[in-house]
């Protein structure tokens, strides 16, 4: 979506109506504050805050010699990664230099799913698309196709219980599962990349986009309270994870 030049996320409008402060960043309009930064802060401390994360860029990478490929284009082993594992990894350009810090989930031998932050979506689609073969390798940009939130607080387990309603178990740190509810195909992780502590576990939880009102509304139905960029930042400090830039507490 767009507004006023900027991309949006499906969630645009809906935090618009709720008296967010919009700051554009990297392109995108995103949800800069819903409150004080204190309230907001205590609530990712004490309770369950509901982040927009749609921003992210996100890849799928499919195909016979998925694997193999990867291990090429990253320059890092996966004979070790499993079905539902989470892995930061650097993606190096051309040259050899780092050209973003990627997430990789690998649902099986022949399927992955990247994560990177949303000013990298341009470079690293560009990259992966002109270095694949020319069959046998899809890789997807679905960066406007998934809708992205993050629930973090000590909390957020209880919310997605009510809204998951036992459909699917809650993942360990660093593991992700993707599953079926109602007919439509969710993906919940537990990405782990800001030194979190047990009490303050972060999810990551991704939709359709034509579905991302209606989870989210159910996210905050179910306790979660909606929280902005500030907070993102003041948690990304706290926790010294300025390296993980595409992580979710930034």
């Amino acid at each position: 979506m767009q507004d006023g030049g900027m991309r949006t996320s499906p969630l645009y409008h809906h935090h618009v109506r709720q008296g967010a402060q919009i700051k554009e960043v990297d392109g995108w309009g995103i949800p800069h504050s819903f409150r004080s930064l204190l309230e907001e802060h205590k609530t990712a401390r004490s309770a369950c805050a509901v982040f927009d994360i749609s921003s992210l860029a996100k890849f799928h990478v499919s195909g016979n010699g998925a694997t193999g490929w990867l291990e090429q284009k990253l320059q890092q082993s996966l004979a070790d990664v499993r079905d539902g594992a989470c892995v930061p990894m650097e993606l190096p350009n051309e040259t050899g230099g780092r050209l973003v810090r990627v997430t990789l989930l690998r649902e099986s031998a022949g399927s992955f799913f990247l994560i990177a932050s949303a000013g990298s979506e341009g470079a690293v689609f560009e990259y992966l698309k002109k270095l694949r073969p020319t069959s046998g390798i899809e890789v997807r940009n679905e960066t406007m196709e998934l809708c992205g939130m993050a629930l973090i607080g000590p909390q957020s387990e209880d919310v997605l219980q009510r809204v998951l309603q036992g459909n699917t178990e809650l993942p360990q740190k660093m593991r992700f599962t993707c599953f079926y509810l109602q007919g439509q195909q969710l993906m919940l992780g537990r990405l782990g990349l800001h030194g979190e502590r047990e009490e303050e576990k972060a999810y990551e939880f991704f939709c359709s986009a034509v579905e991302g009102i209606r989870w989210y509304k159910e996210f905050i139905a179910a306790g979660a309270q909606p929280c902005g960029l500030a907070t993102r930042e003041c948690l990304r400090l706290e926790r010294d994870c300025a390296e993980f830039d595409h992580c979710p507490a930034q």
